[in-house]
């Protein structure tokens, strides 16, 4: 029976789950391994045991020595780049949340100067009237939330919004993408 790595879990992991990954690392270290050979030892350590030993000449102890040196090395380097990447990914996070806090405010007093244009242009009497009021109302309410509440919390109460009213919701996105062409469009 054929044996993937079973040395350290980590260098299973790296061997067997890693292995396409490592095909031009493997002929990087070692260099004596042809592409069929590359293709015949699979992710299986046995496999490259054998080829390393064959290959130069190396005891079973030494290959596997020397596979385990270069696997923990290839997990080490790989692992740190995973990190790094990990780190830039939260640095650009937080950048991002500290720029939606500041624009937050901003975007409150854009929706309170719509509403007052609203309801400056809305008709005196009628439904359309009423409506225009509504929605300068909401447009007022969601300056004041803006102005109260960090980014990381609207993000959880609108999507709480749209899963209690997923039809007006709707319709709220539509009217304020079709108000927002029209003020490009001038």
């Amino acid at each position: 029976m054929e044996n993937n790595i079973e040395t350290k879990p980590m260098n299973e992991d790296i061997l067997s789950g890693k292995w396409k990954q490592m095909r031009g690392e493997l002929k990087t270290w070692w260099g004596k391994l042809t592409d069929d050979d590359v293709d015949r030892i699979g992710g299986q350590k046995d496999k490259l045991v054998g080829l390393i030993q064959e290959r130069y000449g190396y005891t079973r102890e030494q290959a596997e020595q020397e596979i385990e040196r270069r696997l923990q090395e290839y997990g080490d380097k790989t692992g740190a780049a995973v990190r790094s990447m990990s780190a830039k990914a939260r640095e650009l996070g937080g950048t991002a949340a500290k720029k939606a806090n500041e624009a937050a405010p901003v975007i409150g007093e854009k929706m309170k100067s719509l509403a007052s244009v609203i309801r400056k242009k809305a008709p005196r009497a009628g439904a359309l009237s009423t409506t225009a009021t509504k929605i300068a109302g909401g447009l007022e309410s969601a300056n004041y939330y803006l102005q109260d509440k960090k980014f990381e919390h609207l993000g959880e109460d609108f999507r709480g919004l749209v899963r209690r009213y997923p039809l007006r919701s709707l319709l709220i996105g539509l009217g304020l993408g079709f108000l927002l062409a029209g003020r490009n469009r001038k």
